[in-house]
């Protein structure tokens, strides 16, 4: 062979070398990217079933407390939804054929819920129901914790980084989240057999706003003049106008965002976005502040309720308080910079939604026969009447704010119309909150 075809045949050779290459590296990196892809969708469905089986034991638990008929149906309509989730969700995972018990378990639940909801009478959960949904509680804690843990473990960093090392020939089902999910199936093999027979609406907001009825269209200059007084910022500029149930002209300041209700002329939303230096204020002391800002823009008869601290953000949220009746859908939010108490997050959507003058007759149920109505798992500790959004309507109700044994703290709302419960609510509290569920 002559040195130029020896040169031309290397050359050949190399550039074949090099399309070979090009092409397996091209094919590799598409590879562990199809890879990774599948993984980010399991975890996404991991934390998909994480969230319905949380939501199970938040049911159940809520159940244990329930004495009435129609409350425990719209339970048990809950608790089947959740379930029939957790069931397509766990079918979409890998190794679903291998959780079995996991399977059985969510399919227990829906069965139960439907049984519930089937052959419940007036007299509400007999004492094998309630053994039933104490244990099924229970359960779905435990699993939810489980869930929560393999999560925890899919999540993490290091996962991540050794998955873009793994070699291609693998396939997602021998790593990774089927190790966590098995180990899960494993400790989850022993849960006992049961025994049976086979946190305020939002529709609120999307009402026609009640404050806003047969109030005055206001000018551009009036809602500019509104939006510099709420906010304390002498530099606003229009930034347009918002539509919808309840529109608005909206103003732009140096990381300000102010909107005023074009009808009335009412304070609908504040922002302002800065940074938050160290936490100085203690809760009460944020709500002092809050109290203040309320009553210097005319908001008054708001009375705080619950609150969530963040970021060194506390938002308050405060009820409308008519005469000895709390309104809860007369909602407003109040947020205060925890470093200097400047108002910094306002939200009345709730109270523009819903306030209006209302003439409350005297209950037609006692408080001692709602009293009665209440769940005997129960320690009544206060009693208060509140207004309360439901699905359909406001519905006027005593609150009793109870104790259950193992500590958790429950509000209880009855009817004062009727011997009817309409809500059950779990207060949480933690660090720096206090919220409903």
């Amino acid at each position: 062979m002559s040195r130029r075809n020896a040169v031309r045949t290397v050359s050949f050779s190399l550039s074949i070398a090099l399309v070979c290459l090009g092409f397996f590296y091209k094919t590799n990196k598409e590879n562990k990217a199809y890879i990774l892809n599948i993984e980010n969708t399991y975890s996404y469905m991991l934390d998909e079933l994480n969230t319905a089986t949380g939501n199970i034991a938040t049911i159940l638990n809520k159940t244990r407390f329930l004495t009435t008929k129609p409350q425990i149906s719209r339970m048990a309509s809950k608790l089947l939804t959740e379930a029939e989730i957790c069931k397509s969700t766990l079918s979409q995972l890998p190794i679903a054929d291998r959780l079995s018990s996991l399977n059985l378990f969510f399919s227990q639940v829906g069965n139960y819920a439907y049984s519930l909801s089937e052959r419940l009478d007036e007299e509400g959960l007999s004492a094998q129901d309630t053994a039933n949904i104490e244990k099924l509680s229970e359960i779905s804690r435990n699993v939810a914790e489980l869930l929560r843990t393999s999560r925890d473990d899919y999540n993490n960093l290091e996962y991540w980084a050794a998955t873009l090392d793994r070699e291609i020939s693998q396939t997602v089902e021998e790593k990774g989240l089927s190790v966590s999910l098995t180990e899960l199936e494993d400790e989850f093999k022993d849960y006992p057999t049961l025994i049976y027979d086979g946190p305020y609406s939002d529709h609120i907001l999307n009402k026609e706003p009640t404050l806003l009825k047969e109030t005055a269209v206001i000018s551009h200059d009036e809602a500019l003049k509104n939006a510099i007084k709420y906010s304390g910022e002498g530099n606003l500029e229009f930034a347009g106008e918002s539509q919808g149930k309840i529109a608005t002209f909206d103003f732009l300041g140096a990381g300000v965002t102010v909107g005023i209700t074009k009808q009335g002329g009412y304070l609908l939303y504040l922002r302002k976005e800065r940074e938050i230096a160290d936490v100085l204020l203690s809760y009460d002391q944020s709500l002092l502040k809050a109290s203040a800002y309320l009553d210097s823009i005319g908001m008054r008869n708001l009375k705080e309720t619950y609150y969530s601290s963040y970021g060194g953000v506390c938002v308050i949220n405060f009820a409308f308080l008519d005469g000895k009746t709390l309104c809860y859908t007369d909602l407003v939010k109040v947020g205060v910079a925890e470093d200097d108490g400047e108002i910094v997050f306002y939200e009345a959507g709730g109270y523009i939604s819903n306030h209006k003058a209302r003439a409350f007759e005297t209950p037609q149920i006692t408080e001692e026969e709602a009293r009665n109505i209440v769940s005997s798992k129960l320690q009544i500790n206060d009693v208060r009447l509140a207004l309360i959004p439901t699905d359909s309507e406001e519905k006027r109700c005593y609150e009793f704010s109870c104790i259950s044994a193992d500590s958790q703290e429950i509000l209880v709302y009855i009817n004062t119309d009727a011997l009817r419960e309409e809500e059950i609510l779990i207060l949480q509290k933690g660090d720096g909150q206090v919220l409903v569920k």
